[in-house]
C-alpha cells in the first residue's frame, strides 16, 4: 500500500511508499518538496459550534469593553495633575470649555488631557475596527490640541505599561501606524 497526495507545488498526484510517511520528499514531477502525511492521518473530528456560547462570548465582550471605558473616565491618565485638575476627577459643571474667538473663527473646543487621552483611545479602536468615518470624525475633534495631542501620544508610546491607557491589543507596528496617521491628520 502507498501513500497518496497531491503536490503543494504541481498539484499533481505524487504516491510515496508508506514508510515514508511523516518526513519531507521531493516531487517526481517538479522536484519541490512537500511533507509526506502519515497513512494513519485522517481529519480530526470537529465539534459543532455552540450558537449560545459564541453569542454568550460577544456579549461578554462587549460588557467588559464598556467597563473598561467606564472605569478609564473616571481615573486620571498619567501626565495629568498639577494645573487643571479637579479631585477626584470632577468635571467642570455647565458647557464645554471653549477659547476665545479670534478674527471671526469658530471657536475651537479646549480638551483636558483625560478627554484627549480618551479620544486618542477611541481614535485608534475605530480604526482598528475599521469605522473611518468615527476616526475622521474623532480627528477632527482633536485638531485643535494638535500641540497637547502629540505630547500625550509621545507619553502613551514612551510608557511601559500601555495597555494601562486602555487601548485596544494591536500589534506594535499597527499601533504606531495608527499613531502616525493621526498625527498627519491633526496637523
Amino acid at each position: 500500500m502507498s501513500i497518496e497526495f497531491h503536490c503543494e507545488h504541481c498539484n499533481m498526484v505524487v504516491k510515496a511508499p508508506d514508510d515514508a510517511g511523516g518526513r519531507p520528499g521531493k516531487c517526481p514531477h517538479c522536484q519541490g518538496t512537500n511533507y509526506i502525511p502519515r497513512p494513519d492521518a485522517g481529519e480530526i473530528p470537529l465539534e459543532p459550534l455552540d450558537e449560545g456560547f459564541e453569542q454568550h462570548r460577544k456579549q461578554s465582550a462587549a460588557e467588559d469593553f464598556a467597563y473598561q471605558r467606564r472605569i478609564m473616565s473616571d481615573r486620571t491618565m498619567p501626565g495629568e495633575g498639577g494645573r487643571g485638575a479637579r479631585p477626584g476627577g470632577a468635571r467642570p459643571t455647565g458647557g464645554s470649555a471653549r477659547s476665545e474667538r479670534s478674527a471671526g473663527a469658530e471657536p475651537a473646543e479646549v480638551l483636558s488631557d483625560k478627554q484627549i487621552s480618551s479620544l486618542i483611545v477611541s481614535f485608534i479602536s475605530a480604526m482598528a475596527s475599521g469605522s473611518l468615518p468615527k476616526a475622521e470624525e474623532i480627528s477632527q475633534r482633536l485638531r485643535p490640541n494638535a500641540a497637547k495631542v502629540n505630547g500625550i501620544l509621545d507619553d502613551m508610546l514612551s510608557t511601559e505599561n500601555i495597555a494601562g491607557y486602555g487601548l485596544p491589543t494591536l500589534p506594535k507596528p499597527v499601533l504606531n501606524g495608527f499613531v502616525k496617521q493621526l498625527r498627519a491628520k491633526i496637523s
